[in-house]
This record gives C-alpha cells, sequence and structure tokens, in this order.
C-alpha cells in the first residue's frame, strides 16, 4: 500500500483551514472563480471534481497549471503547498519562494500574526545566513562601500548596461555576500543588510538587461531574504516587484500576481515613504499592463501618482533618489503601450506621457532615453503613424548601438516584426527594420 504524499494532506487542509464547512464542491467553485478572473478556461465541473479527490487521495500530481491555481485560490504559496520538504527547510536550501506565518508579542501582550517572506533562490543566499561565521570585523565604512558600489554600478549600467558592469556587479555581490558572513553590532547589521539586498536589485537588473533571466532572479531572491534579514520591509517589497515585473515578462503571469501581494502585504504593513510607494505601485501596473489586465494596471498607476505628488521625503532611502517625474511617465508610457495591444486607443494615451520622459531624461540616461524613443515608435505604429514611428524608432537604433542592453535590442526587433507588412508602402519603415536587423544578438 502506497503511501500517500504530504502535498496531499496540505492540499486538503488548505481547503477545510479556509472554512471548515467548505465541501469539495465549493473548493472546484472557487478554482472556477479564479480562473475566470484570470480569463482560463477549465474542464467542466464533473472533471474538476475527479481531479480534485485524486489529488487529495495522492492518486496523481496536479499539473504546474493546476499548482499555480490552487496557490491562488487558498492564499498560499505553491512550493508551500506542494512541495515535499518543510517550509523552513526550503527556505534553508534556498529552493523558492515561502510564505511562512509566524506569531509574534505585539505590544500590550496581543498576539500578531506577521507573514515572513523568504525567498531562497540562490544558494548563495542560504551560504550567507547558514554557514559558519567569518571571523572578519565589519564596520560601518565597509557598509558604505556596499552602498557606493550599488549606486557607482547603477549610473554605469544606466549609461552603457552590457556584460563588463554585470561581471562587475557579480563580483561585488559575492564580495558583500561575505561581509554578511563577518561580525558586526546590531547597528551596523541594520545598514549592512539592506545595502546589499540594494546591491543585489542593481545586479537583478543588469543581469536581466543583458538576457540573462535565471541569474536575475536568483540575485533578486537572494535581495528580499538580504532585505527581509535587514528588516526592511520596503526594499523586500521593491524586489519583489521587480521579481514580478521579469516574471510578467517571462510569460510568468501566475508567479507576477503573487509576488505582487506580498510585496503589497509588506508595504502595507512597513513605514514605506511615499517615494517608495510610487515606485511599488508603478512596477505593480507596469506588471499587469504586461498581463493585458486594464482595471489593476489604472489603480496602480493612480496609486503611483498621487503618492509621488506627495513628494520627497528625507527618509527616502538612498536607492529611490533616481525615482521621479520622468521616470514614472516613462512608466506610464510603456503601460498604455502595452495596453493597446488590446485595446488600439491607448496608443494615443501612451504618446503624451513618454514625450514627456524624454523630454526630462537627463543625458546619461541614454538606455531610458533608448526605450523611451522605442515605445514612442511602438504606440505610432499602432495608431499607423509611419513617418513619426519611423522617425522615433531611428533614434532608437542610433542610442542603442552605443549600449549593449539585449533589452533594447529585442524591444526594437519585436517592433520590427510588428513593422514588416508595411515595409513595401514606407521607404522609412523599411529602413528601420534593416537597420533593427543588424543589431548583435547580446544573449
Amino acid at each position: 500500500m502506497s503511501m500517500r504524499p504530504a502535498w496531499a494532506d496540505r492540499l486538503r487542509e488548505a481547503r477545510l483551514k479556509r472554512s471548515p464547512s467548505w465541501s469539495q464542491l465549493r473548493a472546484v467553485s472557487a478554482l472556477e472563480e479564479k480562473a475566470r478572473e484570470f480569463g482560463l478556461t477549465l474542464p467542466a465541473r464533473e472533471s474538476l471534481l475527479r481531479m480534485l479527490k485524486g489529488w487529495e487521495r495522492g492518486d496523481h500530481e496536479p499539473s504546474d497549471f493546476y499548482r499555480s491555481l490552487w496557490a491562488f485560490v487558498y492564499d498560499a504559496p505553491e512550493r508551500t503547498l506542494f512541495a515535499e520538504l518543510p517550509p523552513s527547510a526550503l527556505s534553508v536550501l534556498g529552493l523558492g519562494l515561502v510564505a511562512v506565518e509566524g506569531i509574534v508579542d505585539a505590544p500590550g501582550g496581543d498576539e500578531m500574526k506577521r507573514r515572513n517572506v523568504l525567498l531562497g533562490g540562490s544558494l548563495l543566499g542560504s551560504f550567507a545566513f547558514v554557514s559558519p561565521p567569518d571571523p572578519y570585523r565589519v564596520g560601518m565604512s565597509e557598509v558604505r562601500e556596499v552602498s557606493s558600489a550599488a549606486r557607482t554600478l547603477q549610473r554605469w549600467d544606466r549609461q552603457y548596461g552590457g556584460w563588463v558592469p554585470y561581471q562587475a556587479a557579480a563580483g561585488y555581490v559575492d564580495s558583500a555576500v561575505r561581509l554578511v558572513r563577518g561580525s558586526y553590532t546590531d547597528k551596523v547589521r541594520r545598514r549592512l543588510l539592506p545595502a546589499v539586498a540594494d546591491l543585489c536589485a542593481m545586479t537583478g537588473w543588469i543581469a536581466y538587461d543583458i538576457g540573462r533571466f535565471d541569474e536575475s532572479q536568483r540575485y533578486f531572491a537572494l535581495g528580499v531574504q538580504m532585505a527581509q534579514q535587514g528588516e526592511d520591509a520596503a526594499l523586500a517589497a521593491r524586489l519583489l516587484c521587480d521579481m514580478a515585473r521579469v516574471n510578467a515578462d517571462l510569460g510568468n503571469p501566475m508567479q507576477s500576481v503573487e509576488l505582487l501581494g506580498l510585496a503589497n502585504h509588506l508595504t502595507d504593513k512597513g513605514a514605506a515613504t511615499p517615494t517608495v510607494l510610487a515606485k511599488v505601485r508603478s512596477m505593480e501596473a507596469k506588471t499587469y499592463a504586461i498581463l493585458g489586465r486594464p482595471e489593476p494596471c489604472h489603480r496602480a498607476l493612480a496609486a503611483a501618482e498621487a503618492n509621488l505628488s506627495r513628494g520627497k521625503s528625507s527618509a527616502d532611502p538612498v536607492w529611490i533618489v533616481y525615482f521621479n517625474d520622468a521616470q514614472l511617465a516613462g512608466v506610464v508610457g510603456s503601460c498604455f503601450r502595452d495596453l493597446a495591444a488590446m485595446d488600439p486607443a491607448y496608443a494615443v494615451k501612451a504618446e503624451e506621457p513618454i514625450q514627456r520622459a524624454v523630454a526630462s531624461r537627463s543625458k546619461s540616461q541614454m538606455r531610458n532615453q533608448a526605450l523611451d524613443r522605442a515605445n514612442l515608435a511602438t504606440a505610432r505604429l499602432r495608431r499607423r503613424e509611419l513617418d513619426g514611428a519611423a522617425e522615433q524608432a531611428d533614434q532608437a537604433i542610433t542610442l542603442a548601438a552605443n549600449l549593449k542592453s539585449n533589452r533594447i535590442n529585442m524591444r526594437l526587433k519585436i517592433l520590427a516584426k510588428q513593422a514588416e507588412p508595411f515595409k513595401v508602402q514606407h521607404a522609412g519603415m523599411a529602413a528601420v527594420c534593416e537597420r533593427i536587423a543588424l543589431l548583435p544578438e547580446l544573449v
């Protein structure tokens, strides 16, 4: 007689935990409702009931699709619900997303539940926290060096991008993790771990920009782990949104929405400044735009604009200094460009915020300028404004030639594919497509 796997018991317990009176029929109804929310088609209810009974008996395993869907129904991370290892082991081994409900003492003796979000994603991060400590004594000077490295990499990457900044960033992270294994006071810890998390965030984006997606996610995951250990909820939320954005770009919508929910949980509980909240909400909006969901995208954009309008705060962390009106305008335009794939009316709405972003960018923000131009070209192409599309695309290609950004090159190649039907009737678009074809493969 075969033993029922542990995940089958957890699936059944999750159903019963929601409400003891819930039947399997109610559970299937919740699954159907969640599928409708995402615009997904499921088999007939009888088939779903048979599958659910088989899953709970342990006769067969749910596919990745159903694992993700059940995770949303029961508000429990997928790997916690279905993995064969306990959550504590998952977080230590760095195997993925774990959300654990813990009990902490609140002032006045009340008990308060706190969701502790741990993303392993990298054995490097686990190594930092479970390996024997290094005898090296870490002080504030080392913290300042880590922070300075993150800002230097940020400027370098925005101006040029490419493999060289990534190699430098990866080396910095390796050195910073060794600092984490050193000895230091609580005061240094509260500054060191968020500084390392910030460095991981920068490294994750650099990796993503050159097309190294797996490495990107690992650095973001390590950053969340560092931010959590450093008790910086705002930075952890920012990193979760970064992960959500990347997952959306890579075609993983379920994971994106789950990560956004965790990020919102952290910002709701933490003392995030208006600028940080604006950044988080803008990333949320961008993710929903990629997923083709206009309503939550609009809500997130409105929240981002409202928060940014409250102005900068002296409590703003150093990593958020770059986020300003131009940055948000670029995000708004990019969101509308994505939504225009479903509704061409958004192509008109994208024009004004993108132009505002272009006019406000500094000369050092070459990659942002290239992305803005490419976005504007895409929006104009959707409106069949071929002269304007060719003009903006041409400028984006000129900027891209001085960069080493896989993200920009891929955006331009998508533009060329969309412009293919107009090459015969418009010489400018034909020339643009030829120039884009000559861009190098950077992955």
